[in-house]
């Protein structure tokens, strides 16, 4: 990455305006490629995923080149979101300019039995919807809340304000 001065990019939505400073987001280098922060960036600025993620006060913290395990010639940049010890990623293909899949860091975990002990911070458990689409909950024992429900491409819930399909019930 080109030493220089820091490019601070800004989230934009109504009277909000969150900066965003390319030279805090650390670059993982795997085999010696880079990514180039600034233009990832400016392509997540365009995913609701990353507008959710940024007005809940979560921080982009790192961006590392990845090559798709099953297609090898798919290189993208895995982003890294972070708030409270719990990490979001949302994949970039700076090639086509768009994004692709989210993930969670939070470990999948479905009883002692079949996963081991149950994490004591946070835990992910998924399942599908009514399409056959995989729907994945994470889980806040800190708290005992559910902290987020998503899938590959989208933000469905993010713990306080961003509910948009009703949850009630959902962990009985």
């Amino acid at each position: 990455m080109d030493e220089g001065p820091a490019v601070i990019l800004r989230y934009e939505s109504g009277n909000l305006s969150i900066p965003i400073d390319t030279s805090q987001i650390e670059v993982i280098d795997p085999d010696n490629s880079t990514a180039n922060v600034t233009p990832i960036v400016a392509i997540l600025l365009d995913d609701q995923r990353t507008g959710i993620l940024l007005e809940n006060g979560w921080k982009i913290t790192t961006a590392s080149k990845k090559t798709d395990e099953h297609d090898p010639n798919l290189a993208y940049v895995d982003v890294e979101f972070e708030k409270e010890g719990l990490s979001f990623f949302i994949k970039v293909d700076e090639t086509a300019n768009r994004t692709l899949e989210g993930h969670s860091g939070a470990k999948l975990w479905v009883t002692d039995r079949i996963s081991g002990p149950r994490p004591e911070d946070y835990h992910q458990w998924k399942r599908f919807d009514e399409n056959s689409s995989m729907i994945y909950t994470i889980f806040d024992h800190k708290t005992d809340r559910t902290v987020m429900i998503y899938n590959k491409t989208m933000i469905f819930y993010l713990y306080p304000s961003y509910a948009t399909i009703d949850i009630e019930g959902l962990n009985d």
